[in-house]
């Protein structure tokens, strides 16, 4: 799997464009808040475009709390 994805990765054009070369450097990291109660403060995202897999998927959600 982990060569499917390198050759996915290299052959496509919005991955390359994107890499971290081509972008700034981050900055200093900021301490995240630490909230009084559980799942006070949800993200989520979708992660797409992705190889497909035997289950025939190609995203993953992302859930953060």
């Amino acid at each position: 799997m982990k060569r499917d994805v390198a050759e996915f990765v290299s052959k496509c054009l919005t991955c390359r464009r994107v890499k971290s070369e081509h972008q700034r450097p981050p900055g200093l990291l900021q301490p995240l808040l630490i909230l009084k109660w559980k799942w006070e403060r949800i993200i989520m995202d979708f992660v797409s475009s992705l190889p497909w897999s035997q289950e025939r998927y190609d995203s993953v959600w992302v859930i953060m709390d």
